[in-house]
């Protein structure tokens, strides 16, 4: 068998670093922060009296792939997740609310594609009065 030189077994090294590094994927988890109420409006509801009672929590999530990061619109993702959540709620025709609304981004990251999803969570509460 014959012996590698040096500098070709520096060259296969190298090539099998950029093989892995090629490979793999990145993940990227953040917090979004959230300017605004669940409508996009941001609405202050002063509650003097114990006149609400907790439901549960709630969350719904969008999520969106990408080659080469074309096309990437997180403002539309955070919408689609707000709406799921509403819908995941069901708010219509109950005296419920969704509260205290948080947003979270994951991002994963393969060469050249890109897969992003955002997730909102909220707490549901219903008006007793």
């Amino acid at each position: 068998m014959k012996k590698l030189s040096f500098v070709k077994k520096l060259r296969l090294i190298a090539a099998i670093l950029i093989l892995v590094v090629i490979l793999s994927g990145c993940g990227i988890n953040s917090g979004i922060y959230n300017q605004f109420g669940v409508n996009g409006a941001n609405t202050n509801v002063v509650i003097q009296k114990k006149n609400f009672k907790v439901i549960g929590t709630v969350k719904g999530d969008a999520t969106a792939s990408y080659i080469f990061a074309i096309g990437l619109n997180k403002q539309n993702l955070v919408s689609q997740a707000k709406q799921n959540m509403i819908d995941n709620a069901k708010l219509e025709g109950s005296s419920k609310a969704i509260i205290n609304v948080t947003l979270e981004e994951h991002v994963t990251l393969i060469f050249v594609y890109v897969e992003r999803t955002i997730t909102a969570h909220g707490t549901v509460i219903e008006f007793t009065e």
